[in-house]
Formats: structure tokens, C-alpha cells, sequence
């Protein structure tokens, strides 16, 4: 058997960015949403109880990929197919009953964990689905499940920056285990509404944001600190965070890209006094993706699992940093005050590492795949499409502090437009529709991808796929809207705000799952 690269050889061609080519795409994706989600459902049994993972690779992320369908599904609608009932699908696969799990301080957010947290977000979320995802529904919480979010509240701002598990001592901050992934969770939570009642008693964990903020901040400062008493200042940053004890890590599973990430979803207010920190911990990120020439290393000190060369994948890699900036770019204080020429620097070069070494033989998933890979640049084409203003206010903010009369590396800021990343995720969210399973095809290709572990689960298999191609038809409706306003005469500075078709689309966009990038809109 010949052993798979660990990435091929990108022969792919850049789609022209017009309305025929993108609403043709649409039509594709459409498509590809409606037969995947059929796929997921046909192999994935119906759960009798909660079991033993999170959201990452067990049923509650499948549960959570078909009510992500179904909010969605006023922009994925073809006329060509029969729709689904993906919101039926999701509610199969939620179980009523609470979890016989545990609450343990090592194992706080849902998405990676056998954690009590997974249950209670899937029937808060449900519980909104029934509800038609209106903004007036008023949800009821259970006394219990109140108090296990206040449980889970407390455990994590009496954590050290490690915690022990399976006699390890491992960081507590990650999206994947961590106190991160708890915020996204409660600032999920934060963004529906309850009855009376619920309300009340989850007023308390709710106003523990803020301190939880402070506590996930303050374990990075401190992370870098150890950091710089190990190892010396040089390659240190002003937030790290402990993956393992003694290694520091980047990516957006594991570490700084996904914590950060997170954190600027939380309201303005809860962050004002820790932008500059932020700021400067994405700059410094910004400068060592450059130094590896657009690559971002697993860890500081410098850590590998034998590969070839540096993985570029969300858990580890640049994406979860490209992730961040699609985020960084949309805080606009953030970006006035801190942006600076490493900011484009890292998006171009991490864009070509992406584009030349992003098909993963392992496939088409989110955590380690070509869908994953794409999704930032979704991100960034909105980021650069519709607040190019902001982005051009903070290049001139940032010459006016450096008393310069232009921008180093012009050319770098001048080619980073919305079509640049749109054309590049569309290529390869198409691509993704030749993965398995999704492909069973038997005929032979020149990029043989291996059948995920997980195959149909949310992070590993085909349900993320589903998830990103029914995100970039959301993405390519706002922009075949704008386009059609442009043509109209509206101006698009002052007409997109007002246009609700626009609007609506925009709202659809949910962000990648548990990490967001377009603030906490409720869905995990």
C-alpha cells in the first residue's frame, strides 16, 4: 500500500468572481447540503442516551450540525429538491434525559468532553429550534441544569492555568476541553431569551463573564511569564497558553488562535481593557507566521508529531490564525488601535500555505481537512468586502502612529480584496465534494483522500462538511445580493445596511463551529 502524502499537490483553478459563477456555485452547494445532510442521517443511529464524547466526534455534533440546517434554511432552500426536515433530524438526536456524566474542572466545555455542558446547550438549542428561532421565544431551563452551569462556572475560576487529568497536567484554557470553549458556551446561552423564571436564576452565571474573561486573560499573562523563566524572552508572547505542560500552543483547538478568537466575541464592554494584551498577542502571532514563512508552529518550544513539515490544519496551523484575523477585523477599536502591516503579511502568506498545502490526504473535515482550511477565508472575504473601510481607517491610523508616509509592502494590503479570499474558499469547498464519504466513488484520482476515523461526525466526517458548504452558501447569497444592488445604483456603503435581503443572509452566517468569528449569535 503506498502511504498517502500529507498533502497533495494543488492543481485546482481560481473561479472568476461573478454572478453566473456564484450562483451557479450556489446551486451546487445547495445541492451538496441536501444530499451530505441525507448521507449523515442514513449512517448515523439515533441515540438511546447522552454517551461518553462531546460535540467533536459523537452524535450531540450531529444534533447540532442539522439545527444549524435548519436556521439556516430559508437561504438553503432549492426549489430542485425536496426539503428535509433537518430540524426533526436534530431533535432525534438530542435525548430528553440528563447525562449520567460527570462534572469535572478538567473537562469543561462541550465540545470535546463526556460534560454535562454538551447536554444543556443541545436542549437550550432545541428548545429555540421549536420555537422558530424567534427572537421572542422564552426558553425554560431546569433548576439542575442551572445549577450545573453555575457548578461548571465556579470549577473554572478556581482552575490554574494546568489542570490534572488522567494524572497529566494539561491546559486549561483550549476550546477543545478548556475554560474557552465554557465562555462560547455561555455567551452562546447569553444570546437567547428565557422565561421569567429561568431568567432570574441564570442571571448569576451569566454576570460571571466577565470575571471568567479576567481569569482566561490572566492565565495567558501568566503562561507567558513561565514561559519566558524556562526558555528567555525570545519567542515569547504577552498571552500563552499551556497545551501540555511546558509547550505552548497556536492553533485554534488547542490554543491561542481559538482562545483569542472566543474572547472577541464577548461584548465590547467585557473586553475594553484587555484589547491592547489582544493586540499585541495577535501581532506577535501575526510576526512568527511570517518568520515560518506563513506556516504557524504547533507549539513554542518547538513540538511535532513526526510530520513531514508544519501541519496546516485548525487544530494546528495557520488557519486557526487567519480564523482570528477574520474576527480581529470585524472589532473595529481592536483594529484601529493595533493593526499593523504583519496583520496582511500573515493573511497573504498564510493564504498561499493554505492554498498549496491545504488539500489534506486526510480528507475533506473540519479539524484536519479541505472544508476546515476554507472556512477562514470565508471569514476574511466578508472582513475585507464589507468593512473595507474600517480596515482602511486602521492602515491610515497605523501610519499616522508610525509617522510614515506608506505602508511597507503595498502591494501585499492592495491585493487582499473580497474576491481574493471568496474565490479560493469557493475553490475548495468545491473541491471538498470529492472527499469521502461524501465520494464513494470506486474510479481512481489523482488525490486519493482516506476515509475520516469519524466519518459522519461534525469535526472528523461529513456533517462539517455539510456545515461549511451550507456557511458559504450563506456567504455567496449576501454577495450575489450586493452585486445585484450595485447594478441596481444603490450605493453599497449606505444601501447594504438598509437591504433586508442582504441583512437576512448576513444573519445566517453562523460562524465556524464553536469557534464563531461573527460574534455569539446562539448556536454554538
Amino acid at each position: 500500500m503506498v502511504e498517502r502524502p500529507q498533502y497533495f499537490e494543488n492543481t485546482l483553478t481560481l473561479p472568476s468572481i461573478n454572478a453566473a459563477t456564484l450562483s451557479e456555485s450556489l446551486q451546487e452547494l445547495r445541492t451538496a447540503v441536501h444530499n451530505g445532510a441525507q448521507l449523515v442521517k442514513e449512517n448515523s443511529p439515533l441515540p438511546e442516551a447522552w454517551g461518553p464524547s462531546g460535540l467533536f466526534r459523537a452524535f450531540p455534533g450531529i444534533a447540532l450540525a442539522f439545527l444549524r440546517l435548519d436556521y439556516q434554511s430559508s437561504v438553503l432552500k432549492d426549489a430542485r429538491l425536496a426539503w428535509p426536515d433537518y430540524r426533526q433530524f436534530a431533535l432525534q438526536r438530542i435525548p430528553s434525559s440528563p447525562p449520567d456524566a460527570e462534572l469535572l474542572a478538567s473537562r469543561l466545555s462541550p465540545l470535546g468532553s463526556s460534560c454535562p455542558i454538551t447536554a444543556i446547550m443541545m436542549q437550550i438549542l432545541a428548545n429555540a429550534a421549536q420555537n422558530n428561532w424567534q427572537d421572542n421565544c422564552h426558553i425554560n431551563v431546569t433548576k439542575d441544569n442551572i445549577t450545573c452551569l453555575r457548578d461548571a462556572v465556579q470549577l473554572a475560576l478556581k482552575n490554574e492555568p494546568l489542570v490534572v487529568h488522567d494524572g497529566r497536567r494539561m491546559g486549561g484554557d483550549e476550546v477543545l476541553f478548556g475554560r474557552a470553549g465554557l465562555l462560547w458556551a455561555l455567551s452562546s446561552i447569553r444570546s437567547h431569551r428565557f422565561d421569567q423564571e429561568s431568567q432570574r436564576a441564570l442571571s448569576p452565571v451569566l454576570e460571571s463573564i466577565p470575571e471568567l474573561i479576567r481569569v482566561i486573560i490572566d492565565a495567558g499573562k501568566q503562561g507567558s511569564r513561565e514561559y519566558i523563566e524556562k526558555n528567555g524572552v525570545e519567542g515569547s508572547h504577552p498571552l500563552m497558553y499551556a497545551w501540555m505542560e511546558g509547550y505552548y500552543c497556536f492553533g485554534a483547538v488547542h490554543g491561542a488562535t481559538g482562545i483569542l478568537t472566543i474572547l472577541l466575541s464577548c461584548e465590547p464592554e467585557e473586553l475594553a481593557e484587555y484589547i491592547p494584551v489582544i493586540g499585541e498577542t495577535i501581532s506577535a502571532l501575526c510576526q512568527l507566521s511570517a518568520t515560518n514563512d506563513g506556516h504557524l508552529p504547533m507549539t513554542a518550544p518547538s513540538f511535532s508529531f513526526g510530520q513531514r513539515s508544519e501541519l496546516v490544519q485548525l487544530c494546528h496551523g495557520i488557519p486557526g490564525l487567519l480564523i482570528l484575523l477574520g474576527a480581529a477585523f470585524k472589532h473595529r477599536g481592536l483594529t484601529h488601535n493595533h493593526w499593523n502591516p504583519s496583520w496582511d503579511q500573515a493573511i497573504y502568506l498564510g493564504s498561499g500555505r493554505i492554498w498549496e498545502e491545504g488539500l489534506l490526504s486526510k480528507g475533506g473535515s473540519l479539524c484536519h481537512g479541505v472544508s476546515g482550511n476554507a472556512w477562514a477565508w470565508l471569514l476574511l472575504h466578508d472582513a475585507f468586502e464589507y468593512n473595507s473601510d474600517s480596515i482602511n481607517d486602521a492602515r491610515e491610523a497605523y501610519l499616522q502612529r508610525s509617522q510614515l508616509s506608506a505602508l511597507p509592502n503595498m502591494q501585499i494590503s492592495q491585493s487582499l480584496k473580497g474576491d481574493f479570499f471568496l474565490s479560493r474558499a469557493l475553490a475548495f469547498m468545491l473541491h471538498a465534494r470529492e472527499t469521502k464519504p461524501y465520494n464513494a466513488s470506486s474510479m481512481p484520482s489523482d488525490k486519493d483522500y482516506r476515509m475520516p476515523d469519524e466519518p459522519y461526525t461534525l469535526f472528523e466526517g461529513l456533517a462539517g462538511n455539510v456545515c461549511a458548504w451550507a456557511e458559504t452558501c450563506t456567504v455567496l447569497q449576501a454577495r450575489l445580493r450586493k452585486m445585484e444592488l450595485v447594478e441596481q445604483g444603490v450605493c453599497a456603503r449606505n444601501g447594504l445596511p438598509r437591504d433586508s435581503i442582504f441583512q437576512h443572509a448576513l444573519s445566517r452566517q453562523i460562524g465556524f463551529p464553536a469557534l464563531g468569528g461573527n460574534g455569539a449569535m446562539g448556536i454554538y
